[in-house]
């Protein structure tokens, strides 16, 4: 009698440890699925944020350019010579 009423005790007990297994791993389930949002999200910000560097990168070196080429005009129009570009 005493062995079954053991075995009645060790039941629950396993039953008890599997449900709180359950809820841990129901748990981080959840966790997972919310940090997986949060990688996508973060994801779509940096590609919109790394296409805005780019196109900010591509308006400066257009900038450059062209005060590079006002600079030249300037050098041109106060020396009066003119300033050819050498091919590196």
């Amino acid at each position: 009698m005493q062995k079954n009423t053991n075995k009645k005790i060790e039941l629950i007990d396993t039953k008890i440890i599997l449900e709180k297994y359950k809820e841990n791993i129901e748990l981080v389930q959840k966790s997972l699925k919310q940090l997986e949002l949060e990688i996508s999200k973060l994801q779509s910000e940096g590609l919109v944020e790394l296409e805005k560097l780019t196109n900010d990168l591509s308006k400066l070196q257009i900038l450059s350019t062209s005060i590079n080429f006002k600079a030249k005009s300037l050098i041109c129009n106060n020396s009066k010579t003119i300033e050819t570009l050498t091919t590196k």
